[in-house]
């Protein structure tokens, strides 16, 4: 009978480990051991996040909110996002318009400020994916899609030489305000995301910070989810917190000891700040999805 000693890397794998295309197994040594591949001319790290951003993780990709709001009053509970009340658009989907305060963001006739734009999304199903956008300065223009159920972000696709903004760029459906870019940037500024169909989310940490200039001003950031305990809270614009950092005139990140989570498709997580007085406030979280 043929013995061989065995090996971490070629041991059957326990329920729930994957298996690639050509056979080779994916087991959680490979990802926990760090050492030098010779094989590949490679590191093997202990950093899980670092593995799935390389996509050496089948089913994983990283995933993250990153958001900005400046506020000339005291806020609570307030989604670090750049507008006011945030709301979710009904489940069905809603056809959405782009618009801009300035001409100047146009494709045609091109301007010096965003000429197209992508909007990243989930339809009604919660299937993820992207429309190209060219604008039209102050008229607005509407997406061929009808059921855009959550905009996950927009960003520049090509811009004059402004390279950004030139107006306040918005997407709306009947007057509710679902995404912006502010004039100057680049990209929109929101912490919420959602999670799309066939996924779980892992929240890995989260980064907060408050600016207040001559005046110190104390923020509380939490990071919420529209799911906890194992109901939906998104149908009433609820978010409950599992996460919090302070921060008084300074940046504060933390990564979580134990990932929180899994979070399942159709949660909204995004990030609430309380402050006291004017401030601008950063947010980033980031995590990761995995097939459900």
């Amino acid at each position: 009978m043929n013995t061989t000693t065995p090996s971490i890397n070629n041991m059957t794998p326990e329920t729930g480990r994957e298996v690639k295309e050509d056979g080779t197994i994916i087991n959680t040594a490979d990802i926990i051991t760090a050492s030098l591949d010779n094989t590949n001319g490679g590191f093997k790290t202990t950093n899980l996040m670092t593995e799935i951003a390389r996509g050496n993780v089948i089913g994983a990709t990283s995933f993250y909110g990153y958001g900005q709001l400046t506020t000339t009053v005291a806020l609570t509970n307030h989604v670090i996002w750049p507008d006011g009340v945030f709301n979710l658009p009904p489940t069905a989907g809603v056809q959405i318009s782009v618009v801009s305060t300035s001409a100047a963001d146009d494709g045609a006739p091109v301007g010096t400020g965003v000429r197209t734009m992508d909007i990243h999304y989930l339809d009604a199903n919660l299937n993820p994916l992207v429309e190209t956008i060219t604008l039209n300065g102050i008229t607005p223009v509407l997406t061929v899609a009808t059921n855009i159920r959550f905009i996950q972000c927009m960003h520049i696709l090509s811009a004059g030489s402004a390279k950004a903004a030139a107006g306040i760029i918005t997407a709306t459906s009947s007057a509710i305000i679902y995404a912006q870019i502010d004039a100057g940037s680049r990209r929109c500024s929101s912490t919420a995301r959602m999670v799309p169909i066939g996924k779980k989310l892992f929240v890995a940490g989260a980064t907060g910070g408050s600016i207040s200039g001559t005046a110190a001003s104390g923020a509380i950031i939490k990071i919420s989810s529209s799911y906890f305990e194992g109901h939906d809270l998104s149908q009433y614009g609820m978010y409950i917190p599992f996460g919090s950092i302070s921060s008084q005139d300074m940046s504060v990140a933390y990564n979580f000891p134990i990932p929180a989570g899994p979070f399942p498709a159709g949660s909204v997580i995004l990030m609430e700040v309380t402050v006291d007085k004017a401030a601008t406030i950063t947010g980033n979280w980031y995590g990761w999805l995995e097939n459900a």
